[in-house]
């Protein structure tokens, strides 16, 4: 598996800025997503600050579960906004 993401770092306001190995970046904003069943999970704000990088994948713990998300899907939501 390829390795695209570099770092992800959790922003206020349930934003992420994602760094690539490429040396682009970006800003997520999921301030309404974490609204939304898919990623209610994450509206906690210890859990959205638990954020990681893992290859093409930002994965989040929630205690003993972790809950991933690959790149190219924050990366399509960001265009619909």
């Amino acid at each position: 598996m390829e390795t695209i993401l570099k770092a992800v770092t959790p922003l206020p306001d349930y934003r992420l800025a994602l760094t690539f190995r490429n040396g682009s970046s970006a800003v997520v904003n999921m301030e309404r997503r974490v609204r939304t069943l898919r990623f209610a999970r994450l509206a906690p704000p210890q859990v959205f600050r638990s954020v990681k990088a893992d290859g093409d994948k930002v994965v989040w713990q929630d205690g003993g579960t972790s809950f991933g998300v690959y790149c190219n899907e924050l990366l399509d939501a960001m265009l619909m906004d």
